[in-house]
């Protein structure tokens, strides 16, 4: 019999249709911490989270359990390994787990509760479970958005009307997606509703205008531009140009010429088109969408729009590796932003995509983003074992510079977990890698962990001719993430021999070349931030602000506790 427990919206539990009761904040806080949180805690960590003001949190803490496991009954159980214990169950449905871990189809979303996480429940008598909850209510609610967006998407063509609710369910959510709405002009103008389509862009311009300051962007247009072209199947000639333009580009972006990258893959992209040919103009898209994100001119936006509708074409040819490229594409964009439900739940649909498609190469390169989510929202275990299995398949794809890519993630991951010489010979290895493949452009990322590590060995020496190198080589490409994160390992090592004025001053020039445009890597905005924060003793309270801002919208979790640590002093 199926144990469904429902923590979206008014918490409830049924099983067999029938339902149990669990009374009281304390027992469904201790039941959706168990469910939900990245490491099964301790009963200690339990207690002190959830009874912090009880004479004694343990015996409170055996209370809640009580309650739980009794509304439970011989349906699942709470488990003990270890000295942490763990919600099992072989029939379990839990709807914040599926939500952000399993792929659901358009039916199955259509019927979901989207409301918030133990809606109504306050906790001011627990605040670090207070903390734990509004961080776990905002990836939830990002996981949410996303998975009303590809389901919209799944239904553009077949369900147009079914896809538009579930625009309108996630534009409620989130009302400035401009994929989204691109995706809303799009259903309207592919089935010859222009008025329709020209109504929703002034629409949504005005509420641009109103809200933001600026208007829509441009992007929204594309689908009527589509709708104008008169493709010609028959323009072999287009067909071939177009695919030199596209080995030209993907060459230009992996030396760093992203100027001369764009510009191929704009043109590659406009003759796909008109060849009329959907799997050429998917792997078009995907190019140009890949340059768009992968370049440093802040064009994710843009290039969001581009891969959901590869994704939709691929997705009409049967091209199940394409469409894991574009789906992992757009998870990559959300992890850079620092939202990661929907980063987390979109690489999971790009593995299983990628799974689907046996081709180890693609697999590989989604389980390395969705190891980069696991480790920034703290699942150190979950993103060791998913990067391990990345670095596998590239491995057996004989795609060594993404195995070297996969490796430097793992090292991050490595070194996250205190795991020093471990992340030090990985980074070492990734480096060498990378720099032996040709992809310059990823050798800085590396070789701030390189530094990293023998920063926290205490080898000085090596640690300044890391981050000065990944300095170098960052602003030779103005890269603002390379630079950012390469001052950020130089300013440590000033606050490591007492010279914390400088310290703070590399770390504010480090965050603002970070900043410098807009699609950077949101995690390294947070993390020199919150190192500013820490130097400078909470005294600047817009910094604090900025970074709790970048920390409990990801959420990051270990940042988020050491701006709460910083703010107490």
């Amino acid at each position: 019999m199926t144990l469904r427990i429902r923590l979206l919206g008014s918490p409830a539990m049924t099983a067999g249709g029938a339902p149990r009761e669990l009374a009281g904040r304390k027992p469904w806080a201790l039941l959706a911490y168990l469910a939900l949180a990245t490491r099964p805690p301790s009963r200690r960590e339990l207690g002190e989270l959830l009874f912090p003001e009880a004479a004694d949190p343990l015996a409170a803490e055996r209370w809640a359990l009580v309650q739980v496991r009794r509304a439970l009954g011989r349906d699942a159980s709470i488990v003990e390994r270890d000295g942490r214990l763990a919600l099992e169950g072989p029939e379990l449905e839990i709807d914040a787990r599926r939500i952000s871990l399993t792929t659901l189809s358009p039916e199955e979303v259509e019927a979901m509760e989207t409301g918030e996480l133990l809606e109504g429940f306050i906790f001011d008598d627990a605040p670090a479970f207070e903390q734990w909850l509004a961080l776990e209510r905002r990836r939830l609610a990002s996981a949410a958005r996303d998975t009303l967006r590809w389901a919209a998407t799944l239904l553009a063509r077949s369900a147009p009307e079914r896809a538009l609710r579930l625009i309108a369910r996630a534009t409620a959510l989130e009302p400035f997606d401009d994929a989204l709405h691109e995706l809303a002009v799009d259903i309207e103008a592919t089935r010859g509703d222009l008025a329709a389509a020209r109504a929703y862009i002034e629409a949504v311009d005005r509420r641009y205008r109103a809200e933001m300051g600026h208007p829509a962007p441009d992007t929204l247009r594309r689908p009527l531009e589509r709708s104008a072209l008169s493709p010609n199947s028959a323009h072999v000639s287009g067909a071939i140009t177009a695919k030199a333009l596209l080995e030209a580009a993907r060459a230009r972006l992996a030396a760093g010429e992203y100027d001369a990258a764009v510009d191929a893959a704009r043109r590659a992209a406009a003759g796909a088109a008109a060849t009329g040919d959907a799997a050429l103009e998917a792997r078009a898209l995907v190019t140009l969408g890949t340059v768009l994100i992968h370049s440093v001119r802040g064009r994710d936006r843009e290039a969001v729009g581009l891969m959901m509708r590869a994704f939709q074409l691929a997705d009409e040819v049967g091209d199940a590796a394409l469409a894991s490229e574009a789906t992992r594409e757009v998870g990559y964009v959300t992890f850079l932003a620092a939202d990661y439900g929907a980063a987390e739940s979109t690489l999971r649909r790009a593995v299983e995509l990628g799974e689907r498609s046996g081709d180890d190469g693609v697999l590989g390169k989604a389980l390395t983003f969705l190891g980069a989510t696991q480790t920034d929202i703290g699942d150190l275990d979950g993103a060791d074992a998913v990067l391990r299995r990345a670095v596998e398949r590239l491995t057996a794809a004989g795609d060594m510079q993404w195995r070297h890519f996969a490796l430097s993630f793992l090292a991050r991951a490595a070194l996250r977990a205190g795991r020093i010489e471990e992340g030090a010979a990985m980074a070492a290895e990734a480096t060498a890698g990378l720099r032996a493949s040709g992809w310059h452009s990823a050798v800085p990322w590396s070789l701030v962990f390189e530094g990293e590590a023998a920063l926290r060995q205490d080898d000085r020496l090596v640690a300044r001719d890391r981050f000065a190198e990944a300095f170098a080589l960052g602003t030779e490409m103005a890269d603002p993430c390379w630079e950012g994160l390469s001052l950020r390992g130089l300013a440590a090592l000033e606050a490591k021999e007492g010279h914390r004025e400088r310290a703070v001053a590399m770390l504010a020039e480090a965050h603002t070349r970070c900043t410098r445009v807009n699609d950077t890597m949101r995690w390294a905005e947070a993390l020199i931030l919150t190192d500013l924060v820490e130097l400078e003793r909470g005294s600047r309270p817009e910094r604090l602000a900025a970074a709790r801002r970048l920390t409990e919208r990801g959420p990051i979790p270990d940042l988020a506790r050491r701006l709460q640590a910083a703010a107490k002093r």
